[in-house]
């Protein structure tokens, strides 16, 4: 299973010149380790149009993705929608989304739905919750998993991507600390373990991937666990050079355990 690096770019950059120079700088370089490592780009909905047809390695995704087909839902954009720009992927239940904008456990399943409907790869992200800690993590991401996968064919179960998440470990939140690659791989046994459940051995040809502040200063920390399938970066991947340092050393390590 190759690894697979994920961008998320939040509500950056500001102009398209800026967007499409953060997609060029990794796509010129992504021939040398193509053979062992995938990377998506999720952008802002607006650079959608033009990225999509600029890139030939690098994946565009998109951030959201309506529960609804289409209807009066201002500012929502539909599966269709990002059909019409051949977005690969879509990531969905993202902490902040769930934090600050209201998504629950059920509207996180029927985005699921939607997106495996437009034939859009679901990013699952599993953890974030206003009271989530260590202690409770587990608990957590376990319901917040069966409430993710609810309804779904074993099938479409294995489409999708999972990131576990701890809310208590991205840089944006209030007193956050990088998790250790230990406390990370233990829980995405764990998720591999709830997979386990509802796939059978097939689920460890699932992507299940770890994002929390992972950077080119902690990315070692997290890329020596063969369990860990990739990463889902968020401020380090509008650096171009940070960006590149996390690909390569998941790469790296691919190539390692290949």
């Amino acid at each position: 299973m190759k690894k697979l690096i994920v961008a998320n770019w939040k509500m950056n950059p500001q102009t398209l010149a800026e967007a499409r120079k953060l997609v060029s700088s990794c796509e010129h370089r992504m021939n040398t380790v193509s053979d062992h490592t995938e990377v998506v780009m999720c952008t802002p909905f607006v650079f959608l149009p033009a990225l999509t047809h600029y890139t030939h390695h690098v994946k565009i995704g998109a951030q959201n993705i309506s529960w609804q087909e289409s209807g009066a839902l201002t500012g929502e954009i539909s599966g269709q929608q990002l059909n019409n720009f051949k977005v690969s992927h879509v990531i969905v239940g993202h902490s902040e989304r769930r934090l600050y904008l209201g998504e629950t456990d059920s509207v996180v399943n029927l985005k699921i739905i939607m997106a495996l409907k437009h034939k859009i790869t679901p990013i699952v992200c599993l953890g974030g919750d206003e009271d989530a800690n260590k202690e409770n993590i587990k608990t957590l991401v376990t319901r917040q998993f069966r409430a993710a996968v609810k309804g779904l064919e074993e099938r479409e179960i294995k489409k999708m991507i999972y990131v576990y998440e701890p809310v208590f470990s991205i840089s944006t939140m209030k007193n956050s600390e990088p998790e250790t690659g230990e406390h990370a791989a233990l829980m995405i046994n764990h998720i591999y373990d709830l997979l386990e459940s509802k796939v059978g051995r097939s689920a460890e040809n699932i992507p299940v991937l770890y994002g929390g502040s992972v950077n080119m200063g902690n990315v070692h920390e997290y890329a020596q666990y063969p369990e860990i399938a990739g990463a889902l970066v968020g401020a380090a991947s509008l650096d171009p050079e940070n960006f590149w340092k996390v690909i390569k050393e998941f790469n790296r390590e691919s190539v390692h355990h290949y």
